[in-house]
């Protein structure tokens, strides 16, 4: 009698395709490493996917529903500061998973997408954050979650000393206070007049030299480049040697007199 033939399900076959990526990184996930790993040949891998387009995209929405996992968790009293965490976190247990996810140019970034949409979704149906304009809601998403992902990029790359949760969530919390403070006060906004008013009171009453503006730096900075162009410096003749001489236009002119 033959030996049974082993049926690998289209579970095993994902699980086999998470755990190529989890111990070697995305760009290693192929027909044959995913074959490999389950000890057999490439034909379970296309009979449980059709094609390995499938297969690829299943494992991003696979590492996606992990994500999601670690972002549900309690990590501190604060529901949109466990999100933070919980990205971060993820990208301290699985830093290639977090990095096929979110640092790997692929075809797949509608799945990427799907984790930002969540996110503000949630926001918007937010208690505190449902109160901001849907332009505020999404600036502060910008603001925390660019300092969110360089934080989880840092963390997967082995940069950061202390990775337990506790100083992830004192890290993010101390960003989270200044932009959100930011966001409320009105002064989120660099270029708004609210933000220039506070900025000059704030640093009047701290005796600390308001910097010029960029218009003026702007119109210095031009100003020096037509001098350089022209062979001067400010306050000085392009002949450094000493007086500057008449023109001899002028000289034969006075001769001719």
């Amino acid at each position: 009698m033959s030996p049974k033939k082993t049926i690998f399900t289209r579970g095993a076959v994902l699980q086999a395709a998470l755990d190529v990526v989890r111990q070697h990184g995305w760009g290693a996930l192929a027909a044959r490493s995913v074959a490999e790993r389950l000890g057999a040949s490439v034909a379970p891998v296309y009979s449980a996917f059709g094609s390995m387009e499938s297969l690829l995209r299943e494992t991003l929405k696979e590492t996606r529903r992990l994500l999601q996992e670690y972002t549900s968790r309690a990590s501190s009293e604060l529901p949109f500061l466990n999100i933070g965490a919980g990205v971060v976190s993820f990208a301290r247990d699985e830093p290639l998973l977090y990095q096929a996810l979110f640092q790997v140019r692929h075809r797949f970034q509608d799945v990427v997408e799907g984790v930002n949409a969540s996110i503000l979704s949630w926001m918007k149906s937010n208690v505190q954050l449902g109160l901001l304009t849907d332009a505020a809601r999404e600036r502060l998403y910008d603001n925390i979650g660019f300092y969110t992902m360089g934080l989880a990029a840092a963390v997967a790359a082995g940069r950061v000393a202390d990775v337990s949760t506790d100083n992830i969530v004192r890290l993010l919390k101390n960003m989270g206070n200044i932009v959100m403070f930011a966001e409320v006060s009105g002064i989120a906004e660099s270029e708004s007049p609210a933000s220039k008013r506070e900025w000059m009171r704030i640093m009047k009453e701290k005796n600390i030299p308001f910097p010029e503006s960029q218009s003026k730096i702007k119109a210095t900075a031009s100003t020096v480049k037509h001098s350089r162009a022209s062979g001067k410096t400010e306050g000085h003749p392009a002949d450094s040697g000493g007086a500057k001489r008449p023109s001899l236009k002028r000289q034969k002119g006075k001769e001719t007199r």
